[in-house]
């Protein structure tokens, strides 16, 4: 009678395993422990502060992420014509850096500075600024 009782166990034990215990359809929970906080993303500071046509820029920012680690930074530049850049971000002695030359059509203004950062788990964040961009002079009268 004993090892009736422990077989019938054994079976719904392996019953309530194989139907998965019940519950409903739905999404899935997530792992205990997965990551779904996105990056922090620091002040953005860019040098020089006044952007010039043609005149190389660096932009710094310190991002972190301490669960997944960070996958990619970039900045996006909107610039007073409108007209967009993308500068993708490299970790540099524990801050994000990228270089380049802003262009446009020469028209003081504002430009618009956005740093889009993803981590390793697909969470993202974005945190803007914007900076003052020096006009082109005008071309000779003759």
């Amino acid at each position: 009678m004993r090892t009736l009782l422990k077989v019938l166990g054994l079976l719904a034990v392996i019953s309530v395993i194989a139907c998965g215990g019940g519950g409903g359809g739905g999404a899935p929970n997530p792992p205990v422990g997965a990551d779904t906080t996105p990056p922090t993303i620091g002040a953005i500071a860019l040098q020089p502060a006044l952007l010039n046509a043609g005149v190389e820029s660096v932009i710094t920012v310190p991002v972190s992420d301490d669960r997944s680690g960070v996958a990619s930074v970039q900045a996006v530049l909107t610039y007073p014509d409108n007209t967009q850049a993308s500068v993708t971000l490299s970790l540099v002695q524990g801050v994000y850096r990228g270089s380049w030359q802003p262009n446009w059509n020469g028209v003081a203004g504002r430009v618009r500075v956005q740093v889009r950062a993803a981590d390793q788990a697909g969470n993202q964040a974005s945190r803007e600024t914007e900076v003052s961009a020096v006009g082109a002079p005008p071309p000779p009268p003759f």
